[in-house]
C-alpha cells in the first residue's frame, strides 16, 4: 500500500523545486558542464558539433529519483569523405551537479536518421529513421525506436522496435 502523504510529499517537493528553478531546472553551472564535455568529444571525434541540432531530455535514468539529462548531438568529422553521426551521452546528477556517464553512437552513415530523445521509464529513447528495403541511401524511411538503459559502464542498447507507418 502507498502511502499518501510520503506521495504527496514528494509531488508537492517536486512541484516546490520546478517553481524555484531548483535541481529539476537547467541551472547556468548545468549547461556548461555539457558544452564542456561536448566540445572534448568533438576534438577526440576530430570533428565539430553542428550547431542547432542539439537535443537535451530530462528525466531520471537510474531509480535515484534526481533528474538526470541525456543529449543527443551531432558531430561532423573534417575528413570530408565521412558523413555526419548523431550520438546520445547520459549526464547523472550527483551532489547537485551534471556528471558525465557515457555516450553511444545512435546513428551514422548507413545506419539512419535519430531525430529525437526523450526519457521514459528510466530509459532514453530516441525516435529514428532506419532503413526500409529500396530506400536511398540518402533517405530512410522506416520510423523507429531505440531504448538505451543507464548501466554501470554507460549507455546500453536494450531494444530496437519498428513503429507502423501511421495513414
Amino acid at each position: 500500500m502507498i502511502d499518501c502523504k510520503y506521495l504527496f510529499l514528494k509531488y508537492f517537493l517536486l512541484f516546490l523545486s520546478l517553481w524555484c528553478g531548483a535541481p529539476y531546472a537547467a541551472a547556468p553551472r548545468d549547461e556548461a558542464d555539457i558544452e564542456r564535455w561536448l566540445t572534448r568529444h568533438a576534438a577526440r571525434a576530430q570533428g565539430t558539433e553542428l550547431a542547432g541540432l542539439r537535443q537535451r531530455a530530462v528525466g531520471d535514468l537510474d531509480g535515484d529519483d534526481r533528474m538526470d539529462t541525456v543529449v543527443l548531438y551531432t558531430l561532423k568529422p573534417r575528413d570530408a569523405r565521412r558523413g555526419v553521426a548523431r550520438y546520445l551521452a547520459a549526464f547523472k546528477r550527483q551532489r547537485g551537479a551534471l556528471v558525465y556517464h557515457g555516450h553511444a553512437l545512435v546513428s551514422g552513415p548507413g545506419a539512419g536518421e535519430a531525430n529525437r530523445v526523450t526519457v521514459l521509464n528510466r530509459m532514453a529513447v530516441v525516435e529514428m529513421l532506419t532503413y526500409a528495403p529500396g530506400d536511398a541511401a540518402c533517405c530512410p524511411t522506416k520510423p523507429t525506436v531505440r531504448r538505451y538503459h543507464l548501466s554501470a559502464n554507460g549507455l546500453a542498447l536494450v531494444g530496437t522496435e519498428r513503429k507502423p507507418r501511421s495513414r
